[in-house]
């Protein structure tokens, strides 16, 4: 017995005797599942890939853990070194997904190379790049909604099957292993493999060694909760840690006659004392589960088995950016073990036949395509996904531009999953895209909020929600409504529906809206920018809208509103006749977005013009008409941000009194201000708001820190001849930012002359 079996034996009953009452419960629960792995078994004919002649068959079992599996990649490296031959390949979770990159053909220094070239931040993000979002879509999350969702199914709320999606990730599998997407043997690799999951209705394991190798994968690090569940051949897949995290019998099965095993998992804790907080309970949750199993299989490690311990102190399950340490520390442990590894090494004339028969095996035949298919379970039209496959009947298979396509078409934002497989038919290889409509995609809520508080000087609250059906009653419109509660009050319900094409890049679009709102203003006289009343004014009506959407970066949108306004609780002479009066506006608009966020934008541009005409066609009585202009440009080199923005509007009135005139004051806002101070029919402004990340990337929780600061100029007048850079006002604060789950949480001072002011600010701010 081993110094770390003596160990583990000595852990275990050290747990038993611990008497945490809760961990035992819920373990014994889990347990009670994992032993249904004695029922299952490993079946898998003996693959005979290499000549063998004078030495042992030997078999690479890489367990999971997370990214303490990149390990698993120094072992490698240090066996090719050694010129040590493998057989035979088994893995679970991170250890299947390492064991399949080897298998494939790549080398130790191909498979390290895939490690530092993955964006591990992202990958675990199913976030969609916003500038990949339809323009529609990215309209939804220009106003204080949070771009996430809880999707409505049955009247229902529908929580998701995991709390990743992994679409990325899957995507990512896909594209390393694309090469061997028609592969349907995993003996017929380079390496034969075996890839090891857990079916979540029984509990045992499931040995994968045929079928579509991107999904074996996956399905064995999908981490049950952490991911959703992979339906793979009639079974629901989930991480095989749960089963047979170390797959000793598995690579036995194979026909092997020597294991290297490679172990980076972690005993269960010894000691109460250990167990301090609810990520402690959590670890240990997952160390017991599946414990019986990992101890049988390291208890059948014999004779020339080699069994590897990697130190993994200062590693995680989710330090995936730490993958030089997890590398090092693996190549560490081979190295340790050199002495039993000895024993395995083969001549330099044997090592080179192997590796010219493993590279005889490593060059797939390209993969042809003859046809392609669309399998789409959601809303959205064949005729709009179609357009967005690039690869055609006739193009050889590329993953990195299968990948590209995937992208695009889950930008949509209406799939839970969107992948691609082979289909090989006798007429030729199919391939086929597999749209997976969303739980969350066609009935949705969203919402957010804005908080704001300058310390006793002024507070803002308002909190927004929606509720969206994109397939109103069949039809395939877009039903929405939308409320605003807080400071003001607004609803409003809308019916969006696209039509046919305007030449090749737009669609067009009808948007008939029904509006309701409550909002405090300030009327100001003709030629003054001073205050002379104050009230609250009721607004409802409804109108339409029309206009063309090009691509996912612009719209140009015209339309008419008819409604009422009722100036109540009015606070001084406003000029306003009581009662309702009947408000009539024409207004065309113009915009382009290709900001990649909405909260600390780091590349695109952003720009919207508006005009707006109150007459008194179709009886209205109110005549004035607005224009105003919006711009916004992010300037990035490597962590820093300059932000570059600036907004202009001016009102011509043949009326006495104003109402709704233009106002600047606040955080960000020509900061240091009393928010919404000054009022005028003019307006001026611009800003500079630099920003520095200050925190590190982190995969799967990742919580950007902002160090910033911004320089504020501009100023309201009464009228046009007024307008002078010489009365411009000026701002400048400083402010520490972070882009939360909730939304983006701000701690600014801001200074405009005498004026200083603190601000805590949760909510969108540019």
């Amino acid at each position: 017995m081993t110094a770390k079996n003596r160990e583990i034996e000595s852990r275990r009953a050290a747990v038993g005797r611990a008497g945490i009452a809760a961990i035992v419960l819920v373990a014994a629960l889990m347990l009670a599942v994992s032993t249904a792995v004695q029922a299952a078994s490993a079946t898998a004919v003996p693959a005979q890939a290499f000549s063998t002649s004078g030495r042992p068959r030997i078999g690479l079992v890489l367990s999971g853990g997370g990214a303490k599996g990149f390990a698993h990649i120094g072992v490698i490296e240090e066996l090719e070194r050694r010129h040590i031959p493998i057989d035979a390949i088994s893995g679970t979770s991170m250890g299947a997904v390492v064991g399949s990159m080897y298998a494939i053909g790549n080398d130790a220094g191909q498979i390290k190379a895939l490690a530092s070239s993955i964006d591990w931040v992202s990958v675990f993000s199913d976030r969609q790049e916003r500038k990949d979002l339809s323009f529609r879509r990215k309209r939804e999350v220009r106003d204080i909604l949070l771009n996430a969702r809880l999707g409505i199914v049955d009247g229902k709320p529908a929580l998701p099957k995991g709390v990743l999606g992994g679409q990325r990730l899957f995507a990512t599998v896909q594209e390393i292993l694309a090469p061997w997407r028609a592969t349907e043997d995993f003996d017929k690799l380079p390496i034969p493999f075996r890839a090891v999951a857990a079916n979540i209705v029984t509990g045992e394991h499931v040995v994968m060694g045929s079928g579509n190798l991107s999904t074996a994968v996956f399905a064995s690090m999908s981490i049950p909760s952490g991911f959703p569940p992979v339906e793979r051949e009639g079974l629901l897949l989930v991480d095989g840690m749960i089963a047979d995290n170390l797959p000793v019998d598995v690579a036995r099965a194979m026909g092997v006659d020597v294991v290297i095993v490679v172990d980076v998992g972690e005993p269960p804790k010894a000691s109460a004392d250990k167990i301090n907080n609810v990520v402690d309970v959590f670890a240990q949750m997952q160390s017991l589960l599946g414990w019986e199993s990992i101890r049988r299989q390291r208890a059948s490690i014999a004779g020339r088995d080699v069994l590897i311990d990697p130190d993994i102190n200062g590693l995680s399950v989710t330090g995936f950016n730490n993958y030089e340490l997890g590398i090092e520390r693996g190549r560490a442990a081979a190295q340790k073990a050199g002495d039993k590894l000895a024993g395995l090494s083969v001549s330099d004339a044997q090592w080179a036949t192997y590796l010219a028969e493993r590279k005889a095996r490593t060059n797939p035949a390209p993969i042809r395509i003859d046809s392609v298919r669309i399998a789409n379970t959601s809303n959205v039209p064949d005729e709009i996904i179609k357009p967005l496959v690039t690869t055609q009947p006739g193009d050889k298979l590329d993953g990195a531009i299968m990948a590209r396509d995937v992208a695009s078409i889950f930008a949509l934002d209406e799939f839970d999953r969107v992948d691609y497989s082979i289909d090989v038919k006798p007429a030729g290889n199919v391939l086929v895209i597999n749209a997976e409509g969303g739980r969350a995609s066609d009935k949705y809520l969203m919402a957010g909020m804005v908080l704001g508080s300058n310390f006793g000087k002024s507070a803002t609250f308002d909190l927004a929600v929606s509720f969206t059906d994109r397939d109103f009653l069949g039809t395939g419109a877009e039903w929405r409504g939308y409320a605003r509660v807080g400071n003001d009050l607004a609803f409003d319900v809308s019916l969006f529906k696209q039509f046919g094409r305007f030449r090749e890049s737009g669609r067009v679009f009808l948007e008939p809206v029904a509006f309701f709102e409550k909002y405090s203003a300030v009327v100001t006289q003709q030629g003054s920018t001073q205050s002379i009343a104050a009230l609250q004014a009721l607004r409802a009506g409804a109108g339409i809208d029309g206009g063309v959407i090009f691509g996912n970066w612009a719209e140009v949108r015209a339309g008419v509103r008819i409604g009422g306004v009722n100036p109540s609780d009015a606070a001084g002479n406003t000029g306003l006749p009581p009662g309702w009066s009947r408000d009539v506006d024409w207004r065309v608009s113009a915009a382009i977005d290709t900001l990649d966020s909405v909260t600390f934008p780091r590349s695109g541009n952003f720009a919207r013009v508006e005009f707006i005409d109150h007459g008194s066609a179709l009886g209205g009585t109110f005549h004035r008409n607005t224009l105003t202009a919006n711009v916004q440009k992010p300037f990035t080199w490597g962590r820093t941000t300059v932000l570059v923005g600036g907004r202009l509007g001016t009102t011509s009135n043949s009326q006495n009194n104003y109402l709704g005139d233009f106002q600047l004051g606040g955080f960000l806002n020509l900061s240091g201000l009393q928010r919404n101070s000054l009022i005028g029919q003019q307006l001026l402004f611009g800003r500079i708001v630099g920003y520095r990340r200050i925190s590190e990337k982190s995969p799967i929780f990742d919580l950007p820190v902002y160090l910033g600061g911004s320089f504020e100029t501009g100023n309201v007048w009464a009228n046009t001849s007024d307008i002078s850079f010489g009365n411009l006002r000026t701002s400048v604060s400083g402010f520490i930012a972070a882009d939360t789950p909730i939304g983006p949480a701000w701690f600014a001072v801001g200074q405009s002359g005498s004026n200083t002011s603190i601000y805590l600010v949760l909510g969108r701010l540019f």
